[in-house]
């Protein structure tokens, strides 16, 4: 790299930046503000942060861009962003912008409806004082403290700020008080006015839930992508991320506190309600988002022993964390971790299902880029981590998207495809859901070999009606199924069903090493509880016909929306429920599937449908 400078522009949005030669086009990227998919992290594997040159002059060609780019579109000035560095002014056309997700990022589903006793860390009391005199010339702050009905300790900015406040207020003013602190003092009576936020950080996407802390009531959620997304698209990419670039830690953090703050901003403008009135947050995800969040190294949870930089639960003020939309007085908790890759995450799944005081014996299965999986059976926790990979995101499938609009969500076989597509319009590719609906009935129709081979048109047997049967089109030495056809044409091919296999096989082998563990078999299970938006939206029917769950009856397999993010808001309204969860991951068996005798075995046997 030298010390010229020259401009990149970007299309379709037109935004420029200076950088020098020699500066990756993806940094490029990243500096205007250009969002671009980087699932891969930029090892250009996945082939999605397509771009067209159009004028100026970048690197040569990479052999990873080499593999995925063919002659006819190497003709058309299409390249790999992540795989080019700027060489003089260039002029690029962004063909699969990321997608700030506001909008139709799933909401990670619906918060459970719990009956819970409302008893949340902050405490709200209103005072109406003596007037100091001559005669009684108790110090401003002893006066707030003498009717508190606690000794409490005092935060240096409240000190500072109590005597403006009781003169502004003649002495009539509402004292906060968070954890045994006395935060903040304000003007009247706004006892009534007492809010929090909870998150769930994941890696694809982040959801937020506004919450009044005297009803309990959830005022508002909202839901964006993860900013660290354009980093990678699985926490191995980010955790590479972070050890391959200095600044790594420092921007990844920032990305995701960006996407919280944006959150916070659009509930708050949403609801009307000020944010001098949230005064507590609590925070979940898996360890290595808890990591990241606080700027964390993570590279310990990368490789065995896959050790935790921290599982306790750690609070502090907001301003502490780096978020710029909330008072210096807003506290926060982040809930502890369990293993490397059980997080708190999967601790909001065991608060909010009672997963540890149901009677029987249930699995509770939170679907994603990792699947965590809890088994509670006699009074017994077990727990895993599966890495399932990206498929169930979209993120490794040739035309994989997420659950925006185009998106291919819902599939089923009749005389012909029935589709259903985000927002109706055209479309344009596949997301998780969609993916597993196809691939289970391709193979209830018989036209998937167990291994997970597509057949030709030949080889299906008789019952395949002929306008399915015609889906099937040629695709080099094997075979595709077109979904939908038009404008851009959607379809299966052969490597898309060997990732979810190896998705599915994931999840699966690691339930079955956990019903191993406490001699369960699939007969015994009282039920699945199957949590987070993307498995919550998954149809029972499709689970079980690519066999990812055990056998059993349908309707044994129960979607309970966002788990995790439920437990988020429990831990935020109660007192008792944050103690329950700091405390649930001391009463966990964890187990570590890469160590675990047999697990290859079930991994190999699970892959076959």
């Amino acid at each position: 790299m030298t010390d010229q400078l020259v401009t990149v522009t970007f299309l379709p949005g037109g935004e420029k930046v200076q950088v020098p030669v020699g500066t990756g086009l993806m940094d490029a990227a990243h500096l205007a503000g250009v969002q671009v998919n980087s699932i891969c992290g930029g090892k250009g594997s996945c082939g999605k942060c397509r771009g067209r040159l159009i004028n100026g002059n970048l690197s040569a060609r990479s052999a990873v861009e080499k593999e995925r780019i063919d002659a006819q579109q190497i003709e058309q000035g299409i390249i790999l962003i992540c795989q080019r560095k700027v060489q003089e002014n260039v002029l690029v056309e962004v063909l699969m912008p990321g997608k700030p997700g506001l909008k139709y990022t799933p909401g990670k589903g619906s918060v459970l409806e719990r009956e819970l006793d409302i008893n949340p860390a902050v405490v709200k009391s209103y005072h109406a004082l003596t007037l100091p005199t001559i005669h009684n010339q108790t110090a401003d702050v002893d006066r707030v403290m003498a009717d508190l009905p606690v000794s409490l300790e005092l935060d240096l900015g409240v000190v500072a700020a109590i005597p403006d406040v009781l003169r502004e207020a003649e002495y009539k003013a509402t004292s906060v008080v968070v954890n045994n602190h006395l935060v903040t003092l304000e003007v009247g009576d706004t006892s009534k006015e007492s809010y929090g936020i909870a998150f769930d950080i994941g890696t694809t996407s982040v959801a937020g839930y506004l919450v009044s802390l005297i009803d309990g009531q959830v005022i508002r959620t909202a839901s964006a992508t993860n900013g660290q997304r354009t980093h990678g698209a699985d926490v191995i990419s980010r955790i590479g991320y972070t050890a391959e670039h200095p600044e790594g830690r420092t921007r990844l953090k920032k990305l995701v506190l960006e996407t919280i703050d944006g959150l916070i901003v659009r509930l708050l403008e949403d609801s009307g309600i000020k944010q001098e009135r949230i005064y507590a947050i609590t925070l979940i995800g898996n360890t290595v988002m808890s990591h990241l969040l606080i700027g964390a190294s993570a590279v310990g949870v990368a490789s065995s022993p896959f050790i935790p930089a921290f599982t306790c639960s750690i609070e502090g003020r907001a301003i502490e964390l780096g978020l710029r939309s909330l008072p210096s007085y807003t506290r926060f908790t982040l809930l502890p971790n369990v293993a490397g890759y059980v997080g708190s995450d999967t601790v909001g799944v065991m608060l909010a299902t009672k997963i540890a005081d149901l009677p029987g014996t249930w699995l509770a299965v939170d679907i994603g880029t990792n699947g965590e999986i809890v088994l509670s059976s006699g009074k017994r926790l077990v727990t895993c981590s599966t890495a399932a990979g990206p498929a169930f995101e979209g993120a490794s499938i040739s035309q994989g998207m997420r659950a925006e609009p185009g998106a291919i969500y819902w599939v089923d076989f009749d005389e012909d495809v029935k589709l259903k597509v985000v927002a109706d319009v055209p479309a344009q590719g596949i997301c998780g859901s969609g993916l597993i609906d196809c691939v289970a009935e391709m193979y209830r129709l018989g036209m998937l070999r167990s291994n997970g081979r597509i057949k030709g048109p030949e080889e299906c047997p008789p019952q395949v009606p002929d306008l399915i049967r015609s889906r099937l089109r040629a695709d080099g030495r094997g075979w595709k199924f077109v979904l939908a056809e038009g404008e851009s044409e959607v379809a299966l091919v052969q490597r898309d069903v060997s990732e979810l296999q190896l998705g599915k096989g994931a999840v699966r082998a690691g339930i079955e090493i956990l019903m191993e563990r406490l001699n369960i078999t699939a007969e015994q299970f009282d039920g699945i509880l199957v949590a987070g938006a993307f498995g919550s939206n998954l149809r029972p029917g499709s689970i079980q016909g690519i066999g990812m769950f055990p056998p059993v009856k349908l309707e044994k397999i129960k979607p309970v929306g966002n788990a995790a993010g439920t437990g988020a808001v429990m831990a935020l309204l109660s007192k008792d429920k944050m103690r329950e969860a700091q405390s649930l991951p001391a009463q966990v068996e964890h187990i570590e599937l890469s160590l675990y005798e047999g697990f290859s075995r079930k991994f190999a046997q699970a892959i076959r449908f």
